[in-house]
């Protein structure tokens, strides 16, 4: 009960922070900066080194050098404020799935960001980082009543949240459940699908189960929407579905449409990074997404790290997390493509409005099942993979319907064996029930790289594309006639 009411404290502040505005929130945003950059300079010999000419009291931003995941990882060491962590202990651990969940040394929660650099980010977080991100969501992103006694009325009725993630390993969406704040059992009752095959168990337990709140990748609330429409799924007959959100990768318009059509709701999108897992909130009112400006710092630049007006699509953007103090991220570059809004958040937010967000989106694919299609999310094989530290820069190409190529290089100072490969990905494939459906042919090739002028690489990609008769997002959906309401 302490670690709930501690929780509920935390949830307090951080909506009773708002009230002072967006002046306010930069006031705050700007103190946090300082701090960091001392911080980082007295405890980081890597950062020691780099803001050594800058003074944490007088400083301008983008004046200080960027940092990159190369970089990061390359100084990993160093990088950290907490000395005794060691990349050489942090890196087994999150490599072992069956971990997940498990605090290291017993107070740091872990997550790995997915790679195709041959290059996976370990991310070191605490307690009250967890805890400052459960009560972000809860304070700032809910749809239930924010108010001291409508979070304390959460302690006699829970709420119920459905949350859907593909694969088993230390990435963002599952860290951030796997190390929910125990104080949050008293608030919320959880039901967390890991897959979402086989489609019909999972159907079967989301109307047991009848949640409040669902949480899910793009690929999969369109599957869902689907069901719903078509009258398997049946989240909308009671009216107890409150709220949808989607995370992960952009939900495109016409999915959205169909995602609305299917439950009658405003999608919640979630822009986050396994490095600022914080950095913003979905409106619940679906206008796009609140930036924690008290929190986290986002430039959005073109490619030479000019600022872009607030409107205009940027090139990349840099992120510079207040909260994670073991890790400091200090103008963090991604090539996320994001849009800021140049005006408020109509739903009356003082929080910055993200307006669009354009990250990489891979490709779902349809395979033959029998006498059926089946649609096959993409992060079951970039869960099988980002397992294998031995593998850099990959493809996975659908060149006919059930048959596969996998292009991929080896990672730096690495050596990728074909036939231990190959047994992974039939071990993957048997995890996730396709074992039998799907035939792999592995290549191994120092070609594969991202294409030079835009510095992406798309890994999943169907020649085949869907079937025929396939749903498309982009079409206007079609209630089902046995549809209940």
């Amino acid at each position: 009960m302490l670690q709930t009411f501690r929780l509920l404290s935390e949830v307090i502040r951080q909506q009773r922070a708002l009230r002072a505005g967006r002046d306010g929130l930069l006031k705050l945003q700007r103190q946090r900066l300082a701090e960091l950059v001392a911080h980082a300079k007295q405890k980081s010999p890597f950062y020691a080194e780099r803001l050594r000419d800058v003074d944490p009291d007088h400083f301008e931003l983008s004046r200080l050098p960027t940092l990159n995941k190369t970089q990061m990882m390359e100084n990993f060491d160093r990088l950290l404020t907490v000395r005794d962590l060691k990349r050489a202990e942090l890196e087994p651990f999150v490599n072992d799935a069956n971990r997940l969940g498990e605090w290291f040394r017993g107070k740091y929660a872990l997550t790995r960001t997915s790679g195709t650099q041959g290059l996976k980010a370990i991310i070191v977080q605490d307690r009250w980082m967890m805890e400052l991100l459960f009560a972000l969501q809860i304070g700032r992103a809910s749809v239930f009543p924010t108010t001291f006694l409508g979070v304390l009325t959460r302690l006699f009725s829970k709420a119920r949240l459905a949350s859907i993630t593909i694969g088993r390993g230390f990435y963002p969406s599952s860290s951030g459940l796997a190390y929910r704040p125990k104080g949050a059992d008293l608030l919320v009752n959880q039901l967390w699908l890991k897959h979402i095959e086989p489609l019909e168990e999972a159907v079967q337990q989301l109307n047991e189960f009848q949640p409040h709140v669902l949480l899910a990748y793009a690929n999969v609330l369109e599957i869902l929407a689907r069901e719903e429409l078509a009258g398997r799924l049946r989240l909308t007959r009671d009216g107890s579905l409150r709220q949808i959100i989607n995370m992960s990768e952009p939900l495109g318009d016409g999915a959205k449409r169909l995602v609305r059509e299917a439950f009658g709701l405003p999608i919640t999108d979630n822009y986050a990074t396994g490095e600022c897992m914080a950095l913003s909130t979905g409106c619940p009112e679906g206008h796009g997404m609140h930036l924690q400006a008290d929190w986290v710092v986002l430039e959005v630049v073109d490619r030479n790290n000019n600022p872009v007006p607030d409107g205009t699509p940027g090139d990349k953007v840099l992120i510079t997390n207040l909260y994670n103090t073991i890790q400091p991220f200090i103008r963090y570059e991604t090539d996320d493509i994001v849009t800021m809004s140049p005006t408020p958040c109509p739903c009356g937010s003082p929080l910055p409005l993200i307006k669009k967000v354009e990250g990489r989106k891979d490709e779902a694919v349809w395979i033959k099942d029998g006498d059926r299609f089946r649609q096959v999310h993409p992060y079951v094989f970039v869960d099988v993979l980002d397992e294998r530290p031995e593998v850099g820069w990959y493809q996975i190409i659908q060149e006919e319907r059930n048959r596969f190529r996998l292009r991929a290089s080896p990672a730096p100072e690495r050596e990728i064996k074909v036939e231990e490969l190959k047994k992974v990905m039939n071990e993957g494939l048997q995890r996730f029930g396709l074992a039998g459906l799907i035939r792999f042919e592995v290549e191994v090739s120092d070609d594969v790289a991202p294409d030079i002028m835009s510095g992406k690489l798309k890994r999943v990609s169907s020649n085949v594309g869907p079937p025929q008769d396939a749903p498309k997002p982009d079409a206007e959906p079609v209630r089902a006639a046995a549809k209940q309401k």
